[in-house]
């Protein structure tokens, strides 16, 4: 970031060291000139639901000014840009930034910073950990950093991210990130061409077209483990007899996908993949999180993006009533990374409100371990 530069945003002031938030399309003439064109263009881009907010501070040591964003009904902020005339004032607006997400419930706060950038020095010692280096895949990937602060202490071995290429193979990421954090390397490499073919290949043998139902996805996960030879087990629930996923689809266009589904229960009997048909609470998906399984979960995307979606994401961590989750997706065009879908953190009520798909509503969970 550059700091060099002395300016006067001129923004109103709530009081001599308290930031205001804005609507980024009300930034003040003063930090449009002091950011330069192509950063206002940053911070002024179509962010959707993803609540954008820009902050200004005006103290006795300089002006600072920041831009937020994160998902709706989800436990983080991400921090996007910070710009100071003076390290101070950029430390008293980070520090209010930080206050401002503890308050609000957050886990934590993230930083995304250019590839190539680090940490200003008034960052250095608040314990921000850098976030685990993703596979180069989907739009947001790539040449982005990712920085976390988490409120509380809370240990746990990070996933390594990819994010889903298409539209509709987040059946397919989702078990294969989950089936390489326990050993197996289903993404082979992080060649692009590479991982996205094997992507592309995990997904033709889960899904009956386009989206992975959970009997499906059950049987290509099993028959990597089964192929691998290793210690994985593999658990399969889902609380409805019916197909799944084809609440759109009638007429011939449901009928195939019925017939698939059928084979997919098949195939499902003859591996002796039991699917057990118990609602399971949110309670007994979290606890067996905690005892240290992975639970790839069938998911309602409304909640997180206003848009009613089946989804799938992997549940890998719990600490208290808040659940990380590994999400393929990556709203790019946006303004989302790989930063807000990385060990992105939820609360159990959320979760159990957006493990609801259909109507009427079912929940499909498939839990690996080794």
């Amino acid at each position: 970031m550059d700091t060099s530069t002395p300016a006067q945003p001129g923004a109103a002031r709530a009081g001599a060291d308290s930031a205001v938030k804005l609507a980024p399309a009300d930034l003040p003439a003063g930090l449009v000139r002091a950011l330069g064109a192509d950063r206002v263009s940053e911070w002024q881009r179509d962010r959707g639901p993803y609540n954008p907010t820009a902050w200004m501070l005006d103290s006795p040591s300089g002006s600072a000014a920041a831009l937020t964003s994160g998902r709706p009904n989800t436990r983080y902020t991400k921090l996007v840009d910070i710009w100071c005339d003076d390290d101070a004032a950029g430390a008293a607006l980070l520090g209010q930034i930080i206050a401002d997400s503890a308050s609000r419930g957050d886990a934590c706060l993230k930083w995304q910073l250019p590839a190539a950038a680090e940490l200003p020095v008034y960052a250095r010692d608040l314990n921000f950990s850098a976030l685990r280096e993703p596979i180069s895949s989907a739009d947001g990937t790539q040449g982005v950093r990712g920085f976390v602060l988490w409120h509380n202490e809370w240990p746990h071995e990070q996933l390594r991210y990819y994010g889903q290429t298409t539209l509709f193979t987040c059946g397919a990421v989702a078990a294969m990130t989950a089936l390489s954090h326990l050993g197996l390397e289903p993404f082979a490499d992080t060649e692009d061409d590479a991982a996205r073919e094997r992507e592309l290949a995990f997904w033709r043998a889960a899904t009956n077209f386009p989206a992975c139902e959970p009997l499906g996805l059950a049987v290509a996960v099993h028959d990597v483990i089964a192929q691998a030879a290793t210690g994985i087990t593999l658990e399969l629930h889902l609380d409805t007899t019916e197909p799944t996923l084809l609440e759109t689809y009638s007429g011939e266009e449901r009928v195939f996908r019925e017939q698939l589904q059928a084979q997919s229960r098949a195939e499902a009997a003859s591996r002796g993949i039991q699917q057990h048909t118990q609602l399971l609470s949110v309670e007994q998906i979290t606890q067996r999180v905690a005892d240290g399984e992975l639970a790839i979960l069938l998911i309602e995307e409304e909640p997180m993006h206003y848009a009613s979606t089946p989804h799938w994401v992997v549940a890998h961590a719990i600490r208290g009533d808040t659940v990380l989750l590994n999400d393929p997706w990556i709203t790019a065009e946006q303004g989302e990374t790989w930063v807000d879908s990385h060990d992105l953190p939820v609360s159990t009520a959320i979760l159990d409100r957006m493990m609801a798909f259909g109507d009427p509503a079912y929940r499909g969970v498939i839990f690996v371990a080794r």
